[in-house]
């Protein structure tokens, strides 16, 4: 049978709790560089898997009680690429709404078709907006904010006629192997959900208290970056990375560029290492300075700006010979010893070599100073030896990070209407 496609999209749960993302102390200090710290009332974050097509949350709706064939939903991200929700009536008759390039991405597959169709305009933007999918006859069709997106005609038939019992939908995820899709796609989503209404049910989800209490909040305003909690890391085999090789002429050196907002603290913004081994770079940044190491011998330490928050550009250059940091209008200089960078590039260089991002892995095989936290904050626009650093591609990442967005600046109850983001970091 026909897999509907209008049907798999959320249904009437009880809202989810609001959850701000800092409590105490650390609320009152962040105030100053995130504005918006609750959560938005009543949506669900689906970012909450890397890795893994597992979704964020699951619902069955007991298809004897359908009546209606349309569902419909507030979205919203900075996510280029992604699962929004998928749904199934059997082993061969699913449905995946998703976004690939921003753009709205539908696949069907059933014994009437199998068929991938992509169109419309960008939604990844930082706006809610509003989507409705319906099953009319043998149709399917997408509307975006009142306006159709996609049309797929000869695709299905009636969800209400079809003799199932139930139809299973996923949030944020799957519920088959990613390798089943008909085009691959990275099943992540950095994106969220609000006022949703599935065929006329009203259900709740499967994964009940526990969804509640680890439920990421959705920011009430957005801006394009990666957010850190103060808990997590993302981690690189360089060797994977655009120009993470040895440049044809020999000469060899590492950039890094990007933008920092952050309160005054003491994390761990980058390094260079190996997974059991000390690291060949580190930089750090403390209350008062931000501050890269190389090697045992070469130490650069550059005072913060004025402020309660730091929010700068930095840029990180590593060559055979000279250390040096930027960061906003003021930098610092200091000769290499060439033990240092030649560690450097070696673990670069190496299969081995790792780049850590906001963190490091838990355990004792890295040695580090007790006192280093992991970040919290948000980077943007990270670009290593030139190229643009996805998140998404990563060897590891912790489930808690935003991969495609910080809070952004309060600016009223339509602020995320207003964000402005240009695409994900």
């Amino acid at each position: 049978m026909g897999f509907p496609a209008g049907l798999l999209v959320l249904l009437s749960v009880g809202a989810l709790p609001c959850q701000p993302i800092t409590h105490g102390d650390s609320a009152k200090q962040d105030g100053h560089c995130f504005q918006v710290l609750p959560a938005e009332e009543g949506a669900l974050n689906i970012g909450r898997h890397w890795g893994a097509a597992t979704p964020a949350a699951t619902v069955h709706i007991d298809m004897s009680k359908v009546t209606s064939t349309a569902s419909s939903f507030e979205f919203r991200t900075l996510d280029p690429e992604g699962v929004i929700f998928f749904g199934d009536m059997g082993d061969h008759d699913w449905f995946v709404l998703g976004l690939r390039r921003g753009k709205a991405e539908m696949q069907i597959n059933n014994i009437m078709t199998n068929i991938s169709v992509r169109g419309g305009q960008r939604l990844d933007d930082g706006h809610w907006h509003r989507m409705l999918v319906m099953n009319e006859g043998d149709s399917v069709r997408l509307e975006v904010d009142d306006e159709e997106l996609l049309a797929l005609g000869h695709v299905s038939y009636p969800i209400i006629e079809r003799p199932v019992p139930e139809m299973r939908l996923a949030m944020g995820g799957l519920l088959l192997p990613a390798s089943h899709l008909l085009s691959p796609m990275n099943t992540a989503m950095d994106g969220c959900l609000r006022r949703w209404s599935w065929l006329n049910q009203t259900t709740t989800w499967r994964e009940g208290a526990a969804l509640r209490a680890k439920a990421k909040p959705c920011f009430s305003a957005l801006r394009p970056g990666s957010f850190f909690p103060g808990a997590g890391l993302a981690s690189f085999r360089p060797a994977d990375l655009a120009g993470g090789t040895a440049p044809p002429n020999g000469s060899w050196g590492l950039e890094v560029e990007l933008g920092i907002r952050a309160p005054r603290q003491t994390g761990l913004v980058l390094a260079v290492g190996v997974p059991d081994g000390s690291l060949a770079l580190s930089l750090v940044l403390q209350p008062t300075a931000m501050v890269v190491r190389l090697g045992n011998w070469t130490k650069l330490r550059l005072p913060l700006p004025e402020g309660p928050c730091l929010d700068a550009p930095l840029r990180l250059r590593v060559s055979p010979t000279q250390l040096a940091l930027q960061l906003g209008n003021h930098g610092g200089t200091l000769p290499n010893q060439p033990p240092d960078f030649q560690w450097l590039q070696g673990t670069w260089l190496g299969q081995e070599g790792r780049l850590f991002i906001g963190g490091l892995p838990d355990g004792d095989k890295t040695p580090r100073p007790q006192e280093w936290g992991a970040f919290r904050g948000c980077l943007r626009g990270i670009r290593v030896q030139g190229h643009q650093l996805d998140l998404d591609s990563a060897l590891f990442r912790s489930d808690t990070i935003w991969a495609h967005s910080c809070p952004g600046a309060h600016e009223g109850a339509e602020a995320g209407r207003r964000a402005r983001g240009h695409g994900a970091d």
